[in-house]
């Protein structure tokens, strides 16, 4: 419950943020099949092989792996998927953002990472409604404990944000 609070306050606050802006750029959907320009099952894969948000946003947009093929705003070009987290407690949201154009973003997929009481981790990886459909949600499994955790719950660790 906490974590759909949380992901709706933010989600809130990035489209309150958004309308504040003069330039308005439209995104539509040119498919119902995203997931051909951005498979969050790889995504998850890519999460979990991470050593910390640094290494994963750097390796969402390396054209040598091309794990994205986004272009929302119809330039031609892939969009670049920028990173961003917000931290409650024990809960990591990681956003997943398109840059559109300058100060112009776009929610594609979310991550949640969330530490129980007995320090058992869950993750889910949410697809934004308007591009996977609702209820898109990846829970991935991971043979190993993924490094990029160990980042995560450090006594002096900051909530990562791209650059």
């Amino acid at each position: 419950m906490k974590t759909q609070l949380l992901l709706l306050a933010l989600i809130s606050s990035v489209f309150a943020t958004q309308l504040q802006g003069q330039n308005r750029t439209i995104v539509n959907a040119q498919n119902s099949e995203i997931s051909d320009n951005l498979d969050l099952r790889v995504v998850a894969s890519i999460f979990g092989d991470s050593r910390n948000l640094n290494d994963f946003e750097r390796q969402l947009n390396d054209p040598k792996l091309q794990i994205s093929n986004l272009d929302l705003n119809n330039d031609g070009q892939v969009d670049y998927l920028r990173v961003i987290e917000s931290v409650e407690k024990r809960t990591h949201l990681v956003i997943i953002q398109a840059v559109i154009d300058r100060d112009v973003y776009q929610d594609v997929a979310s991550i949640e990472v969330e530490k129980n009481w007995i320090n058992n981790i869950q993750i889910q990886v949410v697809g934004n409604p308007y591009f996977y459909g609702q209820n898109y949600i990846y829970e991935p499994v991971f043979f190993n404990t993924p490094l990029i955790y160990a980042d995560f719950w450090m006594s002096n660790y900051q909530p990562y944000c791209s650059n």
